[in-house]
Order: structure tokens, then C-alpha cells, then sequence
């Protein structure tokens, strides 16, 4: 078994939690990680702003039923750390979000995962344009852990 010190060390962005909760395309890929979160072989976290986002898209979808559960389902998930926006990680997202012209949320996440050393787990073009910080899609991030 791996030591601490050598695991993958990953920040779930929302989209690929979407993706597995809807069953969209590369949802496969996800569960893949998520098994090998659950095995303690990756080190898992999500920035509480997906919290965030997974609540209002369920809520925009007029489903606040689905919103509350799956919010609590993340919340409960104990393999997964949910991290704080604390005032190093606000600042560094103003920075992000002011070189990159990303997403308010993006930023957060980008800045939670430039403090924690992560590497940000998503397809969304917009963690590509930060050159501080590591990204990869899930078929990416997959790929490299199957052994």
C-alpha cells in the first residue's frame, strides 16, 4: 500500500461529480477514481464552492429535492475532504480570476487546489489557462492511475 506521502493528491472540480450523479458521457471514468478514492489509494478533496454549484444547478432545474441530497450525499462522504475558502485562498482566487478571466467558482476552486498542491480533476478549459496549478480530465487522470 501506497504511503501518504506518495498518493495522487486530487481536487474533484463539479463537472465530473455531474457527470457521474446524471450518468453523462465519462461518468464511467469518474466512478473509476471514486473506487480508488474509497481503496485510499488517492488522496480526494472538493473545494466547498461545489457545493455550491451542485446546489443551484439542481435548484435551476426546479429540483431542490435533488439538490438537498446530493449536497448531503458529498457531505457525507467521509473519503472526500470538503476545504474552506480561507482569506489565502480568496486572495489567490481575486488573482486567478483577474490573469485567467475564468469563473468566479473556477477561481475558488483553481486557488483551493494551488494551496493544497493538487491536481484539479476536470474538463473544463478553464483550469487549463492557470499554468500554476496541475489539471487533468478524468479519462486523463483515470488512464495514469490504472496499473
Amino acid at each position: 500500500m501506497k504511503t501518504e506521502l506518495e498518493k495522487p493528491k486530487i481536487l474533484l472540480d463539479t463537472k465530473p461529480l455531474i457527470k457521474l450523479f446524471a450518468q453523462e458521457e465519462g461518468w464511467n471514468e469518474v466512478q473509476k477514481i471514486l473506487f480508488k478514492i474509497e481503496a485510499e489509494e488517492i488522496e480526494a478533496a472538493i473545494s466547498v464552492v461545489t457545493l455550491t454549484e451542485i446546489y443551484y444547478k439542481y435548484m435551476q432545474e426546479n429540483r431542490p429535492d435533488l439538490a438537498k441530497m446530493r449536497v448531503e450525499e458529498l457531505a457525507n462522504a467521509l473519503y472526500i475532504k470538503k476545504l474552506d475558502i480561507s482569506q489565502s485562498v480568496a486572495i489567490k482566487a481575486g488573482e486567478f480570476k483577474g490573469k485567467y478571466s475564468i469563473s468566479i467558482a473556477d477561481a475558488f476552486i483553481s486557488a483551493t487546489a494551488y494551496f493544497e498542491r493538487a491536481t484539479v480533476i476536470s474538463d473544463d478549459p478553464d483550469f487549463r489557462k492557470i499554468p500554476e496549478i496541475k489539471t487533468a480530465t478524468e479519462k486523463e487522470f483515470s488512464a495514469s492511475i490504472v496499473k
